[in-house]
């Protein structure tokens, strides 16, 4: 009887240790679950925190790369801006701010040196400002003038440029001419097929005919120098305040 008693005691003991130890275990596997998907729980908050700064943070970039770029862009477009208007230009501005006139009748440019390398200082002017003579560099030769000589137009716009351009049935073997405009004006650049021949250029107005000429010749000229002349002719004419 006592020792069925014992065993009884025994066997309820060992129950209630495993009975203690299943409800530590579960009670540790619990925290251990609670943790595992505490864990977790954080671990995705994190991601989601984290997506969502990586999204806020190149949103911002975005936002601030758009800017930057545009202002690079204007920096960039100011900047050419002002090389352009800093180079030289032959064309003429509507108020000719850049430009120095003559003092009195404000038709030849005083400054042309500033915009054609091979003219040297100022020029000759008459009075009235009917004549202008720039002094001019081609290449390593002596310098030679640049004549402007202004004559009255007797006739219409039309007929004077028709006048001036070559013949439509029988045009000269001797020489081409090229209709252009100067501005707002019509004009007629002559060019010699003769070694003795040279570059001129007459611009058209109601009042004025202005004939552009110097004494340099082709047999004097390398075919550079030759476009040069004419190109440097073309540039002045633009200077002009043609009346």
């Amino acid at each position: 009887m006592m020792r069925s008693k014992l065993e009884s005691d025994s066997r309820l003991e060992q129950s209630l240790k495993r009975l203690e130890h299943d409800l530590e275990w579960n009670q540790e596997r619990a925290g251990l679950v609670r943790d595992q998907i505490g864990y977790s729980i954080r671990s995705i908050k994190k991601r989601r925190v984290a997506s969502k700064l990586l999204i806020a943070i190149a949103t911002l970039l975005l936002m601030i790369s758009i800017p930057i770029f545009v202002i690079d862009q204007q920096e960039v477009a100011v900047k050419e801006e002002d090389l352009y208007q800093a180079a030289p230009n032959t064309e003429k501005n509507a108020d000719d701010k850049s430009i120095e006139f003559d003092s009195e009748y404000h038709v030849f440019p005083m400054n042309a040196e500033d915009y054609i390398d091979a003219i040297i200082g100022k020029p000759l002017i008459s009075e009235e400002s009917l004549y202008g003579a720039y002094s001019y560099q081609l290449g390593n030769r002596s310098p030679e003038l640049i004549h402007i000589h202004t004559q009255e137009n007797e006739y219409s716009i039309e007929q004077m440029m028709k006048i001036l351009l070559p013949h439509e049935e029988f045009p000269s073997a001797s020489y081409e001419s090229t209709e252009m405009k100067v501005g707002d004006h019509g004009a007629v650049l002559t060019v010699s097929n003769q070694e003795y021949g040279g570059v001129k250029l007459e611009v058209v107005t109601e009042k004025y005919v202005y004939l552009f000429s110097t004494p340099f010749q082709f047999k004097d000229m390398t075919d550079k120098e030759a476009e040069q002349l004419k190109e440097d002719i073309v540039e002045l004419a633009k200077l002009v305040k043609f009346k």
